[in-house]
């Protein structure tokens, strides 16, 4: 601790701390209840492991946050004009440099960033690929028709190919999406919350949209931990095993009563704003 500032210890960044308690062992036993809180308990270690990545002593978290936050946007915003596969390389290969200078660990993050959202608009992409959709020079013939063909009075093409202009426009799209993303997440793991909402105001950003992602994320939190404490207390009081129909009405009712909980806490919060003359900017 120091210039009134409390670190996390290091024990927590390690892939102990991010394993802890997640451990789930047996298809079978597992109940909607325990999977409920495995996913919470690896959803709070995420937010507590990005808040231990952010006091790296590393390149990009000692650099302004204004200069990191125009950077990312610039450099998204060049992402996603670019028309060259050899210009999107190497600003994957400059994520992946300033991922390692900033002391992250790159191969898990690569791996979660790229199994996800990117793999996904590639799978959505895929039927552009072919000339059914976008025509153009034939790179893998899929099927030749003998004789011609007609589906719904329309007449299919001679060939179903993939065509070389879809899957360059697919792999544009699945490498545009990646690289962004890893550019966003290289700004938020790197970048405290206060010091990113701070440097957004401090930009130009206007105060109520600030503020509003800011009540967003603590109470996003909020709503977490409640969620985790209500799902243990229902673990704890719950003896042998139960029926699957019962565990999905208990999973509901908690979900229930976590709204019920979320709109009174919203209710309280707008009360206790008004009730001080909150206006935003004091």
């Amino acid at each position: 601790m120091g210039n009134g500032r409390i670190d996390l210890p290091d024990w927590m960044g390690t892939k102990e701390y991010a394993d802890f308690g997640l451990e789930v062992k047996g298809s079978h036993s597992t109940g909607f209840l325990r999977k409920t809180l495995h996913e919470l308990q690896k959803s709070l270690s995420s937010e507590r492991l990005s808040e231990y990545y952010t006091r790296q002593d590393g390149l990009l978290q000692g650099i302004d946050p204004r200069i990191k936050l125009i950077a990312a946007v610039a450099l998204i915003l060049w992402v996603g004009l670019v028309h060259n596969i050899g210009v999107l390389l190497g600003l994957w290969l400059l994520t992946l440099m300033l991922m390692y200078l900033s002391r992250l660990p790159v191969v898990n993050m690569q791996v979660k960033i790229w199994a996800f959202i990117p793999l996904i608009t590639l799978l959505v992409a895929i039927p552009g690929m072919f000339n059914l959709i976008n025509n153009g020079t034939p790179l893998l013939v899929v099927h030749h028709f003998s004789e011609p063909v007609y589906l719904w009075g329309y007449k299919l093409p001679p060939s179903i190919f993939i065509s070389y202009q879809g899957a360059r426009a697919a792999l544009y799209l699945f490498l545009r999406v990646g690289i962004s993303i890893s550019l966003g997440v290289l700004l938020a793991v790197t970048t405290p919350v206060s010091r990113l909402l701070k440097s957004l105001h401090m930009l130009g950003v206007p105060a109520l949209f600030v503020m509003i992602i800011e009540m967003t994320y603590r109470y996003l939190m909020l709503l977490l931990m409640l969620s985790l404490e209500m799902f243990e207390a229902r673990k704890m009081r719950t003896v042998g095993k139960i029926s699957l129909r019962r565990q999905q009405a208990q999973v509901g009712s908690s979900v229930g009563a976590l709204f019920v909980k979320s709109m009174l806490m919203a209710e309280e919060v707008y009360q206790a704003m008004t009730a001080r003359c909150y206006t935003g900017n004091s």
